[in-house]
């Protein structure tokens, strides 16, 4: 029912279905078969599936005044494939409602070659040279939205990200602060409403979240197989499970938000920021995980005894990681940000990352310190893979730094996705298997007499 009435899928597909799909399997099949319908468009005709007319941005701006910043606004980017894109603006007065005459101010247009020179000229005015094109819009005097003005951009070699800028550096407008709303909608040549750097993006986020359920598919069943042979599920396969699932939660969220992105330019908020915040917080469930293993919680001690007070410790620390989320969303479109981890936010959290990982390497080696052989045969081997892992988002977010500005989301996503695929395989087999972990661990503790249940009955 919610597939007939979807405005951009037509009556005569919803029936080509339910001809050849049996009802029970259609609706079994329905969410997946959305979800490929969605990410591969371009597979079926156009009278099937229609993407959205735009990319679609809008919100204030000052301009105009005694403060020389706000004589020259940046107000958006947007990053063009290899042809002739488009784009339209148009603009509102939002306060003061009205002017006594009508005023002209400036839309400036400038290439990604030349943005690092605009943003060092010291004088907004004289930035205009710099600009491939300048238009004029006309605003005011009552309350309504201009007319739209449209423009095309093109680039043959490679792709560019072009941003977009307002200016009354003319002064047609009185010298006190003026608030304008502007709505902005920029689309590629081929009609795609992503920009340049998030091309690629759907298709990325929904193989991994296929291959994510896989994962968790194999987790489950290693997991209930592992209750059975012990007789209950041990509390870092629940931590472990815990953090898969909110990032699992996560990466559906982030789907969601890119096929409503798809459709209609703008994408669901909500699910932007709640999928962000849910990837941070898994992170800190798993890095919190691995230096409670290396601080001696299984290996020298089977409950966590002196260890709780690293729960309010990893309390605070994703209330850090969750702030910095927000933060990070209040500059979600500005000039210098090409991914989410960009500008002072990413380097809070690359300090954050090396400061919890020489937290991890004390513990590792003052437990290797209080153990014997086996144990610190098995922290050596543990240090080296915690390392990658702690490591992995530093050298991400370092390596992205070299790669052109249309890339660095591209490179920062799909290398964080193999660093989370990688680290959940490690741990969930290291759990879930009799390895070098469960021999050392009190993971293979028996309920015999002599014996302990792991977390339940002996203190060491």
């Amino acid at each position: 029912v919610w597939l007939g009435c979807h405005p951009s899928v037509t009556h005569e597909f919803c029936d080509s279905i339910a001809m050849v799909t049996p009802i029970s399997g259609f609706l079994r099949r329905l969410p997946l078969a959305w979800l490929v319908l969605a990410t591969f468009p371009d597979s079926f005709p156009d009278r099937v599936v229609t993407s959205a007319s735009a990319k679609k941005i809008g919100g204030p701006v000052r301009l105009a005044g005694p403060k020389k910043e706000n004589k020259w606004r940046y107000l958006s980017k947007f990053g063009y494939d290899i042809g002739t894109g488009s784009f339209d603006f148009r603009f509102q007065l939002s306060a003061p409602k009205s002017i006594p005459e009508p005023a002209v101010i400036q839309l400036e247009v400038y290439l990604d070659e030349q943005w690092a020179e605009v943003e060092s000229e010291p004088v907004m005015c004289d930035r205009q040279r710099y600009a491939k094109q300048v238009r004029n819009i006309s605003i005011g005097p009552g309350a309504n939205w201009t007319d739209w003005s449209t423009g095309t951009l093109s680039q043959s070699v490679r792709p560019h990200i072009w941003y977009f800028v307002v200016s009354d550096c003319r002064h047609t407008l009185a010298n006190f602060t003026h608030r304008l709303k502007f709505e902005f909608h920029a689309k590629q040549a081929n009609g795609s409403e992503f920009s340049v750097e998030m091309k690629g993006m759907l298709l990325a986020n929904a193989l991994f979240l296929g291959s994510f359920i896989v994962l968790m598919h194999w987790f489950i069943k290693r997991t209930l197989a592992f209750a059975k042979s012990a007789g209950y599920v041990h509390p870092v396969i629940w931590t472990l499970a815990s953090g898969m699932i909110t990032q699992f939660i996560a990466q559906v969220m982030h789907t969601i938000h890119l096929l409503a992105y798809k459709y209609d330019g703008d994408g669901l908020k909500a699910c932007e920021v709640l999928s962000e915040i849910l990837f941070m917080l898994a992170q800190v469930i798993q890095t919190s995980l691995l230096i409670l293993i290396a601080l001696g919680y299984t290996l020298l001690q089977s409950k966590i005894g002196e260890l709780d007070l690293m729960i309010p410790m990893c309390f605070m620390i994703g209330v850090i990681h969750i702030m910095l989320v927000g933060f990070g969303k209040i500059k979600d479109d500005a000039s210098y940000k090409y991914h989410e981890n960009e500008g002072v936010i990413g380097w809070i959290l690359l300090v954050l990352r090396l400061g919890l990982y020489g937290w991890f390497l004390w513990a590792v080696q003052s437990s290797a310190r209080e153990g014997g052989f086996k144990i610190a045969n098995f922290l050596q081997q543990f240090r080296i893979a915690g390392s990658l892992y702690f490591l992995a988002f530093p050298g991400i977010f370092l390596v992205t730094q070299l790669f052109a500005p249309y890339l660095q989301h591209f490179v920062m996503t799909i290398g964080q996705m193999f660093m989370q695929t990688g680290f959940n395989l490690w741990l969930s087999s290291l759990f879930l298997t009799r390895g070098e972990y469960f021999k050392v661990s009190t993971l293979s503790a028996s309920d015999l007499p002599g014996g302990c249940k792991v977390g339940v009955v002996k203190e060491e």
